[in-house]
């Protein structure tokens, strides 16, 4: 099945993009501890018009670039940094996470919980073996501006996939739709076949 070229939408009002990005940050580096308290996680992703909303037409916004790349990774790493603050106050184990995506950045996002969904998400993705010999300086986010926030932390390089099983229709058609050098290996699974992709990779802070 040949898919049909995405097309990109410009983005207009740069500036008023960049302040949208700033209150987005703003508004949740404050840690709501009584909602995790109660759900025992929460999370954070990039609610920002216009990569929040969805597309109903073969056409997408593009990634965000130049500033709007840098304030999204500053302010998640202002997220996570005060999220932190707040966990360790609380004097419980708890996991707190980057998922900072490589190439969908606008899908990143902090997460965290305590308590009994404290493991629940370590294996969330998969580790990639061989780790890039630079590190975090081998990702198409790194630059001058960005530099002082991510050289902050250790980062380690993991894939988000996603199984197909190959008995059931619709996956079978969105799996023949998928870019091959994606596909990562045939896996048999309760005694049905899946074809393993990655679905993009992630940055974690470990």
């Amino acid at each position: 099945m040949e898919k049909t070229p995405i097309k990109y939408r410009k983005i207009r009002g740069i500036n008023r993009r960049k302040r949208a990005i700033e209150k987005w940050g703003d508004t949740y580096k404050s840690f709501d501890i009584a909602l995790v308290e109660d759900r025992k996680r929460d999370y954070v992703k990039f609610w920002v018009l216009p990569w929040s909303r969805l597309s109903l037409v073969n056409s997408i916004y593009p990634e965000p670039t130049s500033d709007c790349k840098y304030l999204l990774i500053k302010n998640i790493v202002e997220i996570y940094q005060s999220w932190k603050d707040s966990l360790e106050d609380m004097q419980i184990s708890y996991y707190l996470q980057i998922w900072l995506y490589e190439e969908y950045l606008s899908r990143s996002q902090v997460v965290c919980a305590i308590e009994e969904y404290k493991d629940f998400y370590q294996h969330t993705f998969e580790q990639i073996v061989e780790q890039p010999s630079d590190g975090i300086r081998s990702s198409i986010h790194y630059n001058s501006d960005t530099a002082t926030l991510l050289d902050n932390f250790q980062w380690q390089l993991n894939r988000h996939i996603r199984a197909y099983d190959m008995t059931d229709k619709d996956d079978i058609e969105m799996f023949e739709e998928t870019d091959l050098s994606k596909v990562l290996r045939k896996e048999i699974i309760a005694g049905k076949e899946y074809q393993i992709v990655e679905i993009n990779k992630v940055w974690l802070i470990i």
